[in-house]
C-alpha cells in the first residue's frame, strides 16, 4: 500500500474562452481508499458565455497513463467507466448560466516510482463539435507524495519526447515553428482547430525549440 505523507493540489489559474464556452477550475478532492489505491478526484465547472442556451457534451480525448494512474472515470450527464470516453447525454446550459456537474476520477495504483501521466477532456456545444475547449489535467505520483494540477489550455503538443509524429492541439487557427539548436527554422506548419498531425520524422535526433503563433519558445526533443 502507498503511504501518502503530503497531497499539493496545483490548480493553474489561466482561464481560456471559446466561441461559447468558458472552463473554469474548481476544487480538486483526493479520497484514500483503504486498500492499495487513491482516488484523485477533481471538479470543474462550465459557463456558457453565448446568447443561446447550449447542450454541452464531454469526451476524453486522451488517455495514456503509464504509472501514476491505471484507470479513471468521470461524470457528466451520467458516470462512465474507463471504457467509455463519450458522455451518451448532455447537460443543458443556459445563456450566461454555469454548471459544475463535471466530476473526474483517477485512480493511482501502489507503486514506488515517481511519475506523471495526463488525461485531457474537452467539452463542447453538442450543435457545433469545433465549439470546444480543452482540459489537460495531470497527475503526479510516487512514494511519499501525490500531486494533481488542472490546466487550461490553448495548446498543447504531445508525446515529448517525440518518434515521428507529434500532435498540437490548438483553439483556433495558428502556425507551429520548430527551431534547430542554432536558432534556424527548420519547419514550420499551419495548424486548425482541432488537433494536428505534424511529421517529424525528418528531423535528427536532438534538441529544439518551438513556438505556437509567436508565442513562448519551448523545448521539443526528437528520438527516433
Amino acid at each position: 500500500m502507498r503511504n501518502f505523507y503530503l497531497f499539493l493540489f496545483t490548480v493553474m489559474s489561466t482561464i481560456t474562452y471559446g466561441q461559447s464556452l468558458m472552463v473554469v477550475e474548481q476544487d480538486t478532492v483526493v479520497e484514500i481508499n483503504s486498500t492499495s489505491v487513491a482516488d484523485y478526484g477533481f471538479h470543474i465547472k462550465v459557463k456558457n458565455t453565448s446568447s443561446e442556451d447550449l447542450e454541452v457534451y464531454v469526451r476524453r480525448a486522451y488517455a495514456n497513463p503509464t504509472c501514476a494512474y491505471d484507470s479513471g472515470y468521470f461524470c457528466w450527464d451520467f458516470c462512465y467507466g474507463a471504457d467509455i470516453d463519450n458522455s451518451v447525454g448532455h447537460v443543458a446550459i443556459d445563456a450566461g448560466m454555469e454548471k459544475n456537474d463535471f466530476s473526474g476520477h483517477v485512480y493511482s495504483p501502489s507503486t514506488s516510482a515517481t511519475c506523471v501521466d495526463s488525461t485531457r477532456y474537452v467539452f463542447y456545444n453538442g450543435k457545433d463539435a469545433s465549439d470546444s475547449l480543452s482540459v489537460w489535467v495531470t497527475i503526479s505520483a510516487g512514494p511519499t507524495m501525490g500531486t494533481i494540477a488542472l490546466q487550461v489550455n490553448e495548446s498543447r503538443l504531445y508525446p515529448n519526447p517525440a518518434k515521428n509524429t507529434i500532435s498540437v492541439e490548438v483553439q483556433r487557427s495558428g502556425e507551429l515553428a520548430i527551431y534547430n539548436a542554432l536558432g534556424a527554422l527548420v519547419k514550420r506548419k499551419s495548424l486548425l482547430p482541432g488537433t494536428n498531425a505534424v511529421a517529424v520524422h525528418d528531423l535528427s535526433n536532438g534538441i529544439y525549440l518551438y513556438s505556437i503563433d509567436g508565442g513562448t519558445y519551448k523545448k521539443l526533443i526528437v528520438s527516433h
